[in-house]
């Protein structure tokens, strides 16, 4: 369904205009597309097909803006852009903010990044990937939580790894993690010994007890942050933040045929997870959470409003993408290209994120590692994780 939309007067004394009589190669080829693809309305016995206003062009790209009678769906968006980058063999970028915007990039997306290229950032900062811009990061101060979707083995556990590594590198005295490896350990147990990190579960019945701990800390917290008179950490002196990663969140979701002890466990889980998301930034507690199938059970509604960050790697199916970051795009992201994924705050952009091996990860913070007691469950349920 199209909407009708208004296009302003644009300028610009740096860009150059060829007008709308000026018939470019690149426009020809986008015009024969939206014919192909029957992208125009109907008035009377005519097809009205969008109109270029402007094209700009400059050393990294082109830049196409047309006029549209009606807005354009996002789905249309999305197959638009996929056309348009095997026809031209090039980045192609389709975008609607009141008028329709095409851009050409000259300059490809890299398709290898390594971690080791990673430019240092003061602050809460972790490294979300590189484009054609440059470095994109996410600062943790300013948006607390992030998902992560993405079909097995396309990037999603390396790029917590990555922000791990990161975090412990520029922040080694006061980043802590729990991380609740539902993979069976088999990802993140060899850094249970990094001083780091406070505990790794590997099953449900260990996730439970990780996170009670987790909120058992933050109850604490806030009963400090009223005797204060605090209400966010960032306005505090407190230095400490604790990160709990959350690897495959999908086996944290009940399910029908599940004993009613494990439905309990399960649901206590989501609900400790929910509270965490609503509260834990302010807190000081910042949580990553990934899945490989994100449906709206595994990221509930709780979690994904208070996700402000939303990264997906490439996923099987426009809707799995619209539940993972709101938007359509993810299906079309290439399968011969593991690490490149979507990020999106309040617009989507593609990225290539860094990758690095564990013998990477080893020799950067290896030297963290200390001897440690091993943390039994009890009734008393004492607390392993105390941030400042």
């Amino acid at each position: 369904m199209w909407e009708l939309m208004a296009i302003p007067v644009l300028t610009s004394a740096a860009a150059l205009w060829f007008g709308r009589n000026t018939s470019s190669e690149e426009h020809r080829i986008v015009q024969q597309t939206f014919e192909h693809y029957h992208i125009h309305v109907k008035d009377g016995k005519n097809n009205r097909y969008p109109q270029l206003v402007r094209e700009y062009k400059s050393t990294k790209r082109i830049k196409l803006i047309y006029r549209t009678p009606l807005a354009l769906e996002e789905k249309t968006l999305r197959t638009l852009q996929q056309v348009l980058s095997v026809t031209l063999d090039q980045e192609v970028n389709v975008s609607f903010k009141k008028w329709l915007i095409i851009e050409i990039l000259k300059n490809k997306m890299p398709s290898y990044v390594s971690y080791g290229e990673v430019p240092y950032r003061k602050g809460w900062m972790v490294p979300l990937g590189k484009n054609r811009q440059g470095w994109h990061f996410h600062h943790f101060d300013h948006t607390p939580h992030t998902t992560i979707s993405g079909t097995t083995r396309f990037g999603k556990t390396v790029m917590m790894k990555v922000m791990m590594t990161y975090l412990i590198e520029h922040h080694p005295w006061d980043a802590q993690f729990v991380i609740i490896d539902l993979k069976g350990g088999l990802e993140f147990n060899r850094y249970q010994n990094l001083q780091q990190v406070k505990r790794i579960a590997s099953d449900p019945i260990e996730a439970l007890y990780a996170l009670k701990q987790v909120q058992k800390n933050m109850k604490e917290r806030m009963d400090r942050f009223k005797r204060q008179g605090w209400s966010n950490i960032v306005d505090t002196p407190l230095s400490q933040r604790l990160f709990v990663l959350i690897d495959e969140a999908a086996q944290l979701t009940p399910e029908k045929f599940m004993e009613k002890e494990e439905k309990k466990t399960l649901a206590q889980c989501q609900s400790i997870l929910s509270e965490i998301a609503r509260l834990g930034g302010a807190l000081g507690v910042r949580l990553v959470y990934g899945t490989q199938y994100p449906t709206s059970n595994v990221l509930n509604g709780s979690i994904k409003q208070n996700a402000d960050l939303k990264v997906s790697f490439r996923l099987g199916s426009d809707y799995a993408s619209k539940v993972a970051i709101d938007a359509y795009g993810a299906e079309t992201l290439p399968s011969d290209i593991k690490g490149r994924a979507l990020i999106k705050t309040h617009e989507v952009k593609e990225v290539q994120v860094p990758y690095l091996n564990h013998e990477e990860i080893w020799k950067r913070i290896g030297g963290y590692e200390v001897a440690k007691q091993t943390v039994v469950p009890n009734e008393t349920g004492e607390d392993y994780v105390r941030l400042g």
